[in-house]
């Protein structure tokens, strides 16, 4: 199956029930443009404007489903043709180059993105394109300067709140209409606020007895012959809402400018504190209907922002702030062996109970130990050859001793739990040469243990799973399934993840350098196909078994994983993706912390089972 993207969309006219999310090819940037994997985006008027149909008057639904959204903020993971200034892993936010922004990625030209302030999150920097550019393009439309006075009507929603801030900053007088609620906030902003109803015009004639000089108006609400009758000339208001505003000779603003430009003036006033960015509502993009049923409501302080990103699992989340206690060192800061003592103790706590099986017992494989496990049933069983993680310099067949355990009993396999030699006591290719040694005598000796060599797996988590992908291709025709859990493939890393994952979660940019620093040693070529099996040549890969590749949204090592499942599907293996995106790396060991662990167990173990049903 080719790459997917998840989007927001619409094949019907009307209210926010017409609203899905929906597979779609995965985009490919042409000259000149990016690719974004969006963390956020901004819900606009726009979109529900055109979702009902006001654009397409008489028709009752579009010719195919259209997708929404404007803005977005995320972090670039590809680049089309001649784009020089920017890198893959660069968090940015901008406008997308089509109206499908509300997407897990999206295309947006390179000229049309700035990169993302680190003081804004990436909901506050998807909530700033539109609002900023709009408030910032129109006001200085209507020659706005220090001294004047200027109505903005709907002064609480996005637009409106930039426009107050703008012309605050510019020495102007503001007067704002909003509802009773948001009068609070739009005084701290250094606006008058008044109230919208019956009596609208005397309130505002008594908040500017000097009179109104110009008028923005972000409401649509039929306030335009009210706002020409207090500027005594159209010439002085523009409506970005109102789409009547030809009829009373009224500008209606459209046509934005690049985002770049228009940034060059807001973004120091970001930088140094002086532009807030109100956000009214977040919502996931499953619930997208909500956010746009809440912008059509009205009477918002801010913007209505939509995440296209799994927030990380509060159960992932606990166990970060446990390893992360102040005071605790952290993984690269320790040595080797105390590094072991430390990890070992933590999947034990995190691996949960061992469950009972039919028999284990500890055996030596062509010299290198592992151990054995036994399902209940007679033979012959499937094998299960599983080598455990930890960056090639941590962990053991005991450390895996639960994980192990579980697989055996819910696959109904025998499983060969492999003790390699670990770096930096035993560096590459130690660790290739041990699994190699065990698959070697596994095909020969397990026969007569109760295993059926004719039915065989191998798998493994992170380091493991690498070392599975290494055998899968060495050893073609001896496997009918591999297993990738977070697999590293690519050692010189050069994917967008590791940048966006390489800090404060449970893998991170200094630890990978720990552990390749063990494991690589010197003169050593981290394109070999034994240390990142990316590089493994086409005509290998096609002889590689079927794969079950899971991946984590927040781990550096995720991108890797995809792009390695992406070049087997193109050699033309059978792949199986699966992304738990709001995960961390390590969590298909931690079942007794994270939920999610159990789930992909029995996903795993259900795929080991399929394939020999």
């Amino acid at each position: 199956m080719a790459p997917i993207a998840r989007r927001l969309q619409h094949a019907a006219y009307g209210d926010p029930e017409v609203l899905e999310v929906a597979e779609v090819p995965l985009p490919e940037p042409g000259p000149g443009q990016v690719r974004v994997r969006v963390h956020a985006a901004g819900a606009n008027a726009l979109d529900s404007k055109k979702r009902r149909g006001l654009f397409a008057p008489g028709q009752d639904a579009p010719a195919e489903p259209q997708p929404l959204g404007l803005e977005m903020a995320g972090v670039i993971d590809a680049l089309g043709p001649g784009v020089t200034r920017w890198k893959t892993g660069q968090p940015v936010l901008g406008l997308t180059a089509q109206q499908n922004a509300v997407a897990t990625h999206a295309l947006a030209d390179a000229d049309n993105i700035v990169a993302k302030p680190d003081v804004l999150t990436f909901e506050q920097a998807a909530a700033l394109p539109v609002a900023a550019e709009t408030a910032h393009r129109t006001l200085r439309r209507l020659g706005l300067g220090a001294g004047q006075t200027l109505l903005v009507h709907a002064a609480a929603g996005g637009v409106g709140l930039m426009a107050v801030q703008f012309a605050r900053a510019w020495g102007a007088t503001v007067i704002g209409t909003a509802s009773e609620a948001n009068h609070p906030f739009l005084r701290d902003l250094g606006a008058t606020p008044v109230t919208y109803g019956d009596g609208l015009a005397e309130r505002i004639r008594a908040a500017a007895p000097q009179g109104i000089d110009v008028v923005l108006d972000a409401s649509g609400r039929g306030v335009l012959p009210l706002s020409v009758e207090l500027t005594g000339d159209p010439e002085k208001v523009i409506t970005i809402a109102d789409l009547d505003a030809a009829r009373h000779g009224v500008r209606f603003s459209s046509g934005m400018l690049p985002i770049a430009q228009a940034m060059t003036e807001i973004l120091p006033m970001i930088e140094d504190g002086s532009l807030r960015i109100p956000i009214e509502a977040v919502f996931p993009l499953e619930r997208a209907a909500d956010a746009y049923r809440r912008l059509d409501n009205g009477h918002l302080r801010g913007k209505v922002v939509i995440t296209a990103r799994t927030p990380l699992d509060p159960a992932a989340r606990a166990v970060l702030d446990m390893a992360m206690q102040p005071g605790v060192p952290q993984l690269h800061e320790l040595s080797a062996p105390e590094a072991r003592a430390a990890m070992d103790g933590m999947w034990a706590d995190l691996g949960g109970e061992p469950a009972a099986v039919a028999r284990a017992e500890d055996a030596v494989a062509n010299g290198v130990p592992v151990k054995l496990y036994w399902p209940e049933g007679e033979g012959p069983h499937p094998v299960l050859i599983w080598i455990h993680g930890g960056g090639w310099t941590l962990g053991s067949a005991a450390a895996s001793d639960a994980t192990a355990r579980d697989l055996c009993r819910l696959a109904g396999y025998l499983v060969v739990s492999v003790d390699y030699r670990l770096a930096p006591e035993h560096p590459f290719p130690a660790a290739v040469e041990d699994v190699r040694a065990v698959a070697q005598w596994v095909s020969s000796q397990i026969g007569a243990l109760g295993g059926d060599t004719t039915r065989m797996a191998v798998g493994g988590d992170s380091a493991g799973a690498n070392l599975s992908a290494v055998l899968a291709n060495e050893l073609p025709g001896t496997f009918a399934l591999q297993v990738l859990v977070y697999p590293a493939t690519d050692l010189t890393h050069p994917f967008p993840s590791y940048e966006e994952n390489g800090e404060g979660l449970m893998l991170t940019k200094d630890a990978l350098a720990w552990f390749q620093g063990h494991y690589l040693g010197d003169d050593v070529d981290p394109k070999d196909p034994r240390i990142s099996p990316l590089y493994t040549d086409a005509a290998t890969l096609a002889t590689a078994p079927p794969a079950l590749v899971i991946t984590a949204g927040y781990d550096p090592l995720r991108d890797e994983g995809e792009a390695y499942a992406q070049r087997l599907r193109e050699a033309g293996v059978t792949v199986e993706q699966v992304s738990y995106e709001g995960q961390i790396h390590g969590f298909f060991s931690m079942p007794a912390a994270i939920p999610a662990a159990r789930e992909a167990l029995e996903r795993v173990t259900a795929t080991l089972r399929r394939a020999w049903a």
